[in-house]
């Protein structure tokens, strides 16, 4: 059932990342009250402090993209969301799930796009001047809603639990 309400969540906040790149706040909020209503219902004090630490765990692992500007805000705070649904140890191998699954989008989008002469500038710009800012024309950077990575990811982290890998 949380898995449940979690996916339309990420669905939702998916949909509208993609067409308005924002995810709402009030949204989330609609998420951490049904998370805590359910793991509440679920196991009492042991289902809150999971879903803390999840949350925070959601959050942090994602806090340092954000701040350097390669994530919005809003992408960290659905991190949170996961942890909050399904606890810290899920949204720990659901991060790695998400990040392969934003890696795999960006290249397809750089190929389709012809754009990856600027996928081996940025490579060259990264291992050899150590540089958070690989492109000196913002304009030219692309960026995509990675809500539809923490989507795809949080999937196939949820089909890896259900046959018992995670």
């Amino acid at each position: 059932m949380k898995a449940m309400f979690l996916l339309l969540i990420l669905l939702f906040c998916t949909i509208t990342d993609i067409k308005e790149r924002r995810i709402y706040n009030e949204v989330l909020l609609i998420g951490i009250i049904l998370a805590l209503i359910l793991n509440l219902h679920e196991s009492r004090t042991t289902g809150l402090l999971e879903m803390i630490k999840g949350m925070a765990i959601g959050t942090s692992v994602f806090f340092i993209p954000y701040l350097l500007g390669w994530l919005g805000a809003g992408d960290a705070k659905l991190t949170g969301i996961i942890g909050a649904f399904e606890g810290w140890r899920f949204v720990l191998y659901c991060t790695l799930s998400i990040a392969v699954a934003g890696g795999l989008i960006s290249v397809f989008l750089l190929i389709r796009d012809r754009k990856t002469g600027s996928l081996f500038q940025n490579l060259h710009m990264l291992f050899l001047t150590k540089s958070p800012h690989y492109l000196h024309d913002k304009e030219q950077q692309h960026t995509f809603p990675y809500a539809a990575a923490i989507l795809i990811g949080t999937g196939i982290t949820l089909v890896l639990q259900v046959i018992g890998y995670v």
